[in-house]
């Protein structure tokens, strides 16, 4: 059973907080936020969303490769399958199609909201895939077991 959208921007909002978090921590940790050198030519861009993807593995990445889930979506019990097989999708796969689109939810906040409006109105279909789920060839469903 798909994945109502309720529990989708349940996981969304949890992973929103948590990812950010983790992905601070580790700019911190490297100085990238620190250090002022790092501002003379403006903003360090590349260095932080390289930085925000390895926060997001450490906080993501092994639920990823083994359940199909990030924590958010380990919390709402739902996960990330392949739309053919129903079995978990290779890790690439949703790194590197899927995960891209995780910082559109961020990029609301600097004035790009239609672009997450536009993703999330396509999850309001009859089958419950957004853009990224169509891109990736995914699907969110309800973990077995679990009637809601």
């Amino acid at each position: 059973m798909n994945a109502t959208v309720w529990r989708r921007v349940t996981a969304a909002a949890i992973d929103f907080v948590i990812v950010p978090s983790a992905a601070m921590i580790v700019m911190l940790i490297t100085g990238a936020l620190e250090n002022a050198e790092a501002w003379t030519d403006g903003f360090p861009w590349l260095r932080v969303v390289l930085l925000g993807v390895v926060g997001y593995l450490m906080v993501n990445g092994v639920l990823l490769w083994r359940c199909g889930q990030t924590l958010g979506k380990r919390l709402a019990k739902i996960k990330i399958v392949d739309h053919e097989s129903g079995q978990v999708p290779a890790l690439w796969k949703l790194i590197v199609l899927r995960a891209p689109f995780f910082p559109l939810m961020h990029a609301t906040l600097i004035g790009f909201w239609y672009l997450l409006a536009l993703d999330l109105l396509m999850g309001l279909r009859g089958d419950r895939r957004c853009i990224h789920d169509w891109v990736s060839g995914t699907k969110v469903v309800a973990v077995a077991g679990d009637k809601n």
